[in-house]
């Protein structure tokens, strides 16, 4: 008896043993599967993106080594677009960081959670899905007419504000709701204030989050087209090369537009080239503006982690 027992013992033990290892294996066999499938469409998605950026790059690399593209007059030259691709993304930038940084800073640390950081929430998720061209029909409304600033700068930096306020406000979020509350705690345990501590404690080790978001809005300020048309124009004065905010004038990706739509004056040979130039140019710029918000996060990163 004692010797069925046994054997019946054994058998299930090897049953079970048996069921433990097709389980192993089956679960083994998926996550290779998975893993295969995941790094099959990572490569592929990284392949589109470099080969995309690297036919921009090559594609427009004639023209930037022609002699003449960076000058500041002439239908085929983009000098005068390429500075004022910078002043707007420039004076863009320095409307919106305060704002976003202010509200994302009232929302986090003095608001109470209930209706109104809903209905703020609710209202900016909502201007993020307006499209920008019907973003820059509101700015030629409300900034260029009723304002009276008329086509310029000034107004498409402010269109550009209502464009980018979303995302920068969600990002600015993001990295101070980071910061571990009991660093909060800590530092108002200490004797600090509200305001110093945001200053001393919550800031710093949000910076590399705050630094992401400003880039990301700094990539959609350059590449922005539809908006800028109706509020900045699409032709420069004479003076372009100054600081004056309330003159029109055009970027480079309204140049493109301008060229692919008009011709403006050139050859389809060198419409095209222009064109590409211009395409190039802004990847290298944004390639360019990634490196170093990645070098500055890093640097800012381990400096606070070593205080």
């Amino acid at each position: 008896m004692n010797l069925q027992r046994s054997a019946y013992d054994n058998t299930d033990q090897q049953r079970q043993r048996t069921r433990m290892q097709q389980l192993v294996t089956t679960l083994h066999t998926k996550n290779t599967i998975a893993q295969l499938l995941l790094t099959l469409l990572t490569g592929v998605v990284t392949i589109l993106f470099v080969g995309i950026l690297l036919y921009l790059i090559v594609r427009g690399a004639p023209a930037l080594s022609t002699r003449g593209f960076f000058s500041a007059s002439g239908n085929a030259a983009i000098g005068a677009q390429l500075f004022n691709t910078f002043y707007i993304l420039i004076l863009s930038e320095i409307i919106l960081i305060p704002i976003s940084l202010a509200a994302a800073i009232y929302l986090v640390e003095y608001a109470r959670p209930g209706l109104l950081i809903t209905a703020i929430h609710f209202a900016s998720d909502t201007l993020s899905g307006i499209p920008s061209i019907v973003l820059g029909l509101f700015g030629y409304a409300f900034f260029s007419t009723y304002c009276g600033f008329g086509l310029s700068r000034l107004s498409g930096a402010l269109t550009l504000l209502c464009l980018n306020f979303p995302i920068a406000l969600r990002l600015f979020e993001d990295a101070l709701s980071a910061v571990p509350r009991n660093q909060r705690e800590g530092g108002l345990a200490m004797g600090g204030t509200k305001w110093h501590t945001i200053q001393t404690v919550v800031l710093p080790p949000a910076l590399s989050g705050i630094v992401t978001g400003i880039v990301l809005t700094a990539g959609k300020i350059i590449g922005e087209a539809a908006a800028l048309i109706f509020t900045m124009g699409t032709s420069n004065p004479r003076n372009v090369f100054t600081l004056n905010p309330l003159i029109g004038s055009d970027n480079l990706t309204i140049n493109i537009y301008n060229i692919q739509s008009t011709g403006n004056g050139l050859s389809k040979a060198d419409a095209n080239m222009v064109s590409a130039g211009s395409a190039a140019l802004l990847v290298i710029i944004l390639l360019v503006i990634n490196i170093l918000a990645r070098y500055i996060g890093d640097r800012i990163n381990r400096n606070v982690t070593a205080t």
